[in-house]
């Protein structure tokens, strides 16, 4: 899709009938940088930091299965220990033998646990506004919307998480528009609920094990406004794993990417220059 803004895409199947989308910015020769989304979101957001980091460096992106351009997972497999198995299974087939792992939200929880277990492979890590948490249920997964009859209806859907605006091409990120001119998410939505109502993720309230594993260096970004993940949790997160420092982000909520991505890119170029 044009909204990536990526030089180059392909596809990776995960399994027997699934695959994955996958987007690249930059050099192919250059140091790995490997971006995951939040959940339930896509390669998308990825739109403007991805080419920001891309000089001098292979960044690489997909879309987690049932997002974006992904296929959906028939059998709602869209937990941590899933995707963390997916990131592998793109790691081995575009060859990168190590790389600097960014996650955003439910993506920073995949991240922790993945550079916790693959210390050779991981060599820096930012967590963008994500970690361990009190709860196994994403409360955006309760009741949502599915369709939006205008895209003002649907931009006034994401004002909730994303109060200081988003750019113009964001809503593309985020929706496609049926054939009827109504507007749905690019994500499995039902499936997703359909997974929160099973039990959600609970790799999220164990996770502290997995932050006192971390051996690289490692940024925490806290949006300073941000209502879900408390800053509390970021400040105990350096009490118990030294590698990691903690970055608070001025004017961001929980979408640092979106509010701040002058933020994030620093963050990479300070743990990689």
């Amino acid at each position: 899709m044009a909204m990536h803004g990526a030089s180059r895409t392909s596809s990776v199947t995960v399994a027997e009938g699934l695959r994955l989308a996958v987007f690249e910015w930059g050099d192919p020769d250059g140091h790995a940088l490997v971006l995951l989304h939040g959940g339930g979101l896509s390669s998308g957001e990825w739109t403007e930091i991805g080419p920001l980091l891309a000089a001098g460096r292979r960044v690489v992106s997909f879309d987690a299965r049932g997002c974006g351009e992904s296929d959906p997972d028939p059998e709602r497999r869209y937990g941590v220990r899933t995707i963390g198995d997916d990131l592998d299974r793109v790691r081995a087939a575009l060859g990168l033998r190590s790389f600097v792992l960014v996650g955003h939200s439910f993506g920073a929880v995949t991240a922790c646990v993945y550079a916790a277990e693959h210390p050779t492979v991981v060599t820096s890590l930012v967590l963008v506004d994500g970690g361990p948490a009190n709860h196994t249920r994403p409360g955006s997964l309760k009741n949502p919307p599915l369709t939006f009859a205008t895209p003002a209806a649907a931009a006034a859907a994401l004002t909730p998480s994303l109060p200081n605006g988003f750019p113009n091409w964001y809503l593309d990120a985020r929706f496609r528009t049926l054939p009827d001119g109504t507007l749905t998410w690019r994500s499995d939505m039902v499936g997703r609920v359909e997974w929160s109502r099973a039990g959600g993720e609970p790799l999220i309230p164990g996770l502290w094990p997995h932050v006192e594993m971390l051996s690289m260096r490692t940024i925490v970004l806290h949006g300073a406004s941000s209502p879900l993940f408390p800053r509390e949790t970021a400040v105990r997160m350096t009490e118990v794993s030294p590698v990691i420092q903690l970055v608070e982000v001025e004017g961001a909520g929980h979408f640092v990417h979106i509010d701040r991505p002058d933020a994030v890119v620093a963050a990479v170029e300070g743990l990689t220059s």
